[in-house]
């Protein structure tokens, strides 16, 4: 399903076949704009849960947007959410909110967009619930959960594509990794360009 959008992950709007990543409490804004636009016009979405912007009511809010808009065509994932060992917020708050994003997008069926800065292991482990190893074959890959903005070199982005991970490259990335992976586990994005 992300295939079919040429980028998966920006926090540009108006953006034809992207995906914007929103904050919680700006969805109502998205889907009330879709409503006056032509359908060719019309804004697909993420509600994200990024570990910067993290403060008491975040999970809250997020949590009503994702029961309010759960049905709406143009809610296509979950994310931008993850981790993040260099941002102030606390880890512990930080987790809480991973595991909700993971909780709410497994519920859903809906793909998950990963942040991840310095905490690889901690992200593995906290998805390995909901990922299917790419070494088994009959396996379906239909709910991805995606790496966004990889940089990273093509050992890692091998370890995570074997652990079931797909990833996307935007302007900054590593040739070699962007190479070694398959292409059907390979996303594109803008991000803030």
């Amino acid at each position: 399903m992300l295939h079919t959008f040429s980028d998966i992950h920006t926090h540009t709007p108006g953006r034809r076949h992207s995906i914007l990543s929103v904050p919680a409490d700006k969805v109502q804004d998205v889907a009330s704009r879709n409503l006056t636009l032509p359908t060719d016009q019309q804004q697909f979405y993420s509600i994200e849960l990024h570990p910067w912007h993290l403060n008491d009511d975040c999970i809250n809010l997020f949590l009503q947007a994702v029961d309010r808009y759960h049905a709406d065509p143009h809610f296509v994932a979950i994310g931008e959410c993850g981790l993040d060992s260099l941002c102030s917020t606390p880890m512990d708050m930080q987790l809480t909110a991973f595991r909700t994003a993971l909780q709410a997008a497994h519920r859903m069926h809906k793909p998950v967009i990963i942040h991840c800065v310095r905490c690889w292991s901690e992200i593995i482990a906290e998805t390995r619930p909901y990922l299917i190893p790419s070494s088994d074959a009959s396996a379906s890959f239909a709910t991805p959960f995606v790496i966004h903005g990889f940089r990273k070199g093509p050992v890692l982005a091998r370890q995570l594509v074997d652990a079931g991970f797909s990833l996307s490259f935007g302007k900054h990335f590593n040739p070699a990794s962007l190479q070694s992976i398959p292409a059907d586990r390979l996303y594109h994005e803008t991000d803030e360009e």
